[in-house]
C-alpha cells in the first residue's frame, strides 16, 4: 500500500484525480500486481498457438479439410464472438450487482473494462489466478477502495463456485450416461474434476460454519509440517492462512446475510454459463452441421470441468485434448473436429488475451498522457 511519504508513479496521480469518480485516500491505493514466471507463461502460451494450428494442418484430410473450410457459415461464426463479448458482459453485470451494494457511485463501464482485463490475466496465468489481483488494482485504480473490491471478487468467486457446481451436478445427472459407453476414462476424468470443484465449494462452506476448527486444523497441521521440516516458518504461514481464511469467513457471512443479492448473482451466471457453452453449438453451425443442443451443452461441460483444474495458463493441453475427444463423437469427420477445436480455443482463450492486451496497454497510456498534461500544469 502507499502511504503519505511514498512518492507516487505519474499514473498514480493522474488515475487517483477527484474528477474521475471520488476522491480516495492515498493509503487506499494499490500497488500493481506482480506475476511470477509471467514470459515463461506467455511463452507456453504462443506455444500452445504453434501446437493447435499444427493439430488443425495434420490432424485432417486436405479434401476433408477443405470441404469443412467451404461449409462455412460466418454470420454464425460471428455471433460466436458476440457470444464470447456476452460472456464478459454477464460477468460485468454480476460484478455489477455486488458493486451497488457496496460502492454504488462506481460505473458499469470501469467494471466491463476490468472484467475484460481480468480476463486476460485469467488467461496467462495458471489456474486462472492472476485475474482477480489485477482486477482489484484497476478497480482500484477507477476510483473504488480496496475495503470494497477486495470483498466483492471474493463473493463473485464464491457464486461463480456456487453456480457452475449446480450446473455441472444437472450435467452429470441427466447426461452422463450418454458419454460413459463411448469413453469411460474420459468420463472418470470429468467426475474428478466435477470432485474438486464440490471440494472447493465445500471448503469455502466450512469455513463459513466451522470457522474456529478450521484454524485449529490449519495450525495443526503447519506446526507439525514445521517439525518435520516441510514447510519453514510455519508461524508465517499460521498468520497468512488464518488471514485468508478471515477475509472468506466474512465475505461468507456477508453473502449470508444478502439472500436476494447471492440469488441473482447466481442467476446471472446460470445464463452466463449457458451462453458460454453454448459457443461450441453455434461455432459447429458455423461449420455447415447440426447436432442436439444439450448434447454440445454437456461436451463443453465436461471439457470445463476437466480442465478447471489443471495447473497450466487456461488449462492449456486439457482443454484442447478434452475438447477435441469429446466433439469426435458428434463431428463427421476429423478435419471438422480440428477446425472446431481451433476456433473455439481461439475465440475462448487467445481472443480474450489479445483483447485484454489491448485494454490494458490503452488504458496505461492513457494515463501516462494524463500524467504527463498534470506535470505540464504543475509546471
Amino acid at each position: 500500500m502507499a502511504n503519505d511519504n511514498q512518492k507516487k508513479e505519474p499514473f498514480e496521480e493522474a488515475i487517483l484525480e477527484p474528477n474521475l469518480l471520488n476522491e480516495i485516500a492515498p493509503e487506499t491505493a494499490m500497488e500493481r500486481p506482480h506475476i511470477k514466471g509471467r514470459l515463461l507463461n506467455v511463452v507456453l502460451c504462443i506455444f500452445a498457438f504453434g501446437m493447435l494450428v499444427g493439430y488443425l494442418f495434420f490432424a485432417g484430410e486436405g479434401e476433408d479439410m477443405a470441404n469443412a473450410l467451404s461449409s462455412m457459415r460466418w454470420p454464425w461464426l460471428v455471433l460466436a464472438v458476440l457470444m464470447v463479448v456476452g460472456y464478459w458482459f454477464f460477468e460485468s453485470v454480476c460484478m455489477q450487482i455486488f458493486s451497488r451494494d457496496m460502492f454504488p457511485k462506481f460505473r458499469f463501464r470501469d467494471t466491463f473494462l476490468c472484467t475484460i482485463i481480468g480476463q486476460y490475466f485469467n488467461c496467462i496465468t495458471p489456474l486462472s489466478s492472476g485475474g482477480q489481483p489485477f482486477q482489484a488494482y484497476y478497480y482500484n485504480r477507477f476510483g473504488m477502495p480496496l475495503s470494497k473490491s477486495m470483498p466483492m471478487l471474493v463473493s463473485r468467486f464464491v457464486t461463480y463456485q456456487v453456480a457452475t457446481s449446480a450446473f455441472c451436478a444437472l450435467v452429470l445427472l441427466f447426461r452422463l450416461h450418454y458419454f460413459v459407453e463411448e469413453n469411460s476414462a474420459l468420463t472418470t476424468l470429468v467426475v474428478i474434476g466435477f470432485i474438486g470443484g464440490l471440494g472447493l465449494l465445500l471448503m469455502l462452506l466450512a469455513i463459513a460454519f466451522w470457522r474456529n476448527g478450521i484454524v485449529k486444523l490449519m495450525t495443526w497441521a503447519f506446526k507439525l509440517a514445521g517439525k518435520m521440516h516441510i514447510v519453514k516458518d510455519p508461524e508465517k504461514r499460521i498468520v497468512d492462512t488464518t488471514k485468508t481464511i478471515d477475509d472468506a469467513y466474512n465475505e461468507m457471512r456477508y453473502m449470508m446475510k444478502k439472500p436476494r443479492l447471492f440469488a441473482r448473482s447466481i442467476a446471472v451466471t446460470f445464463v452466463q454459463l449457458l451462453e458460454f457453452f453454448a459457443i461450441s453449438y453455434v461455432i459447429m453451425r458455423g461449420l455447415g452441421c447440426d447436432g442436439d443442443f444439450l448434447t454440445v451443452i454437456s461436451c463443453q461441460a465436461f471439457v470445463y470441468m476437466i480442465s478447471s483444474f489443471v495447473p497450466t495458463p487456461g488449462a492449456m493441453g486439457a482443454a484442447e485434448t478434452s475438447y477435441a475427444l469429446f466433439f469426435s463423437t458428434i463431428y463427421p469427420s476429423a478435419s471438422f473436429v480440428a477446425l472446431s477445436t481451433f476456433i473455439w480455443r481461439f475465440l475462448t482463450f487467445y481472443f480474450p488475451i489479445v483483447t485484454g492486451m489491448f485494454v490494458t496497454l490503452a488504458m496505461n497510456r492513457g494515463d501516462a498522457v494524463r500524467a504527463q498534461e498534470a506535470n505540464k500544469n504543475l509546471e
